[in-house]
């Protein structure tokens, strides 16, 4: 099984799953390469971080309008991540609430949820709250559900999603290659590849396995 567990997490005790959108659901994670070429950054920089460092209001304005368009460039060719529906529908039978939490912009967000027909309907980007890895979205949305972040599975595929699910106190799943896995997969209690392997675990170990 393709699930590896870093931690002594009860998956029987989640009571709701948030998931990052890009690379994570969807395949519609901009060209970073491209992105970080045309506003004249190193590869590797938050990319949001810096632009809120900006001081020149037109910088700024330029710098918008560039991100924007690669963030619905992307969006505009998303296609599902395998196995994530499949993962979704398991814990929607389940009764397990899920929510969506991302760096992007709302309007960018919306478009892949609707090229994917995502019925997620509680979606928290950045033009909502703090972008990750501030953990505020995620208590925003497990106080929605009236649940205590510690019983919240977040899902992500990036380092900013891990320390987001740290910071909030959260259980983490970090979904990428493994082989080899990035440096940062130490942080996350499980790592996966697979989310029909995951789906496995949650019905051995998951909600109502007590």
């Amino acid at each position: 099984m393709a699930v590896i567990r870093q931690s002594d997490i009860n998956l029987a005790g989640v009571q709701g799953v948030v998931f990052d959108l890009d690379g994570t659901l969807a395949s519609s994670n901009p060209d970073f390469d491209a992105l970080c070429h045309e506003l004249g950054i190193t590869r590797g920089t938050d990319i949001l971080q810096w632009h809120g460092a900006l001081t020149c209001t037109q910088a700024q304005a330029q710098a918008s309008m560039i991100i924007r368009r690669h963030e619905l460039q992307s969006s505009a060719t998303a296609e599902w991540i395998p196995g994530a529906r499949e993962l979704l529908n398991f814990l929607h039978r389940q009764g397990l609430p899920t929510a969506i939490l991302t760096r992007n912009i709302r309007q960018a967000a919306r478009l892949t949820l609707t090229r994917l027909q995502c019925d997620i309907q509680l979606v928290m980007t950045r033009e909502d709250a703090p972008a990750k890895p501030s953990p505020v979205g995620l208590e925003r949305i497990c106080r929605q559900w009236g649940i205590a972040p510690s019983r919240c599975l977040y899902v992500g595929d990036y380092l900013f999603d891990l320390q987001t699910a740290r910071n909030a106190g959260a259980m983490s799943l970090l979904y990428c290659e493994l082989d080899p896995m990035p440096e940062y997969a130490h942080l996350a209690d499980l790592v996966t590849d697979n989310y029909l392997d995951l789906v496995s675990l949650l019905q051995q170990e998951g909600p109502g396995c007590r």
